[in-house]
């Protein structure tokens, strides 16, 4: 009886409830993308004139780079909120991959480093890589 009433609640409030606005929205998640890819930019950049010999150098150490910004702030909480604020806009592949693996692994860090983190992480991981490589091994064969 107690779960009828709570569903008639739902269903009443919903009419109250504001609408998010697509036009801010979009704007937002292409705003906060735009501005991660530049950093990117600014990153390789900067590996490319101070620290690696070749371009290719710097875009893989970007990529670290972003990957370990994007687990550090998954485990501080602060990804979270920023998908609150910027919707899609955090999700740039590498960034919304790390984002996954990292809070698999923190969820199921209780049951130890191997069985709880490392498996978890590595489920995660192998998924997308089969995919990936399902998807070159079709393309091939077209």
């Amino acid at each position: 009886m107690a779960s009828e009433k709570q569903k008639q609640y739902q269903k009443n409030i919903m009419i109250y409830q504001s609408k998010p606005s697509i036009l801010k929205s979009g704007g937002k998640a292409f705003l906060i993308g735009g501005l991660i890819c530049l950093v990117g930019q600014v990153i390789i950049n900067l590996y490319d004139v101070f620290l690696v010999d070749t371009r290719e150098d710097a875009v893989q150490w970007m990529l670290v780079t972003l990957i370990l910004l994007s687990s550090m702030f998954t485990g501080l909480g602060w990804y979270k909120k920023g998908a609150a604020f910027s919707g899609a806009g955090l999700l740039v592949p590498i960034m919304g991959l790390t984002n996954l693996m990292t809070s698999a692994g923190m969820e199921h860090r209780h049951e130890g480093i191997i069985e709880g983190v490392a498996s978890h992480l590595l489920k995660l991981a192998w998924s997308c890589c089969c995919c990936r490589s399902c998807d070159g091994i079709c393309d091939k064969c077209s």
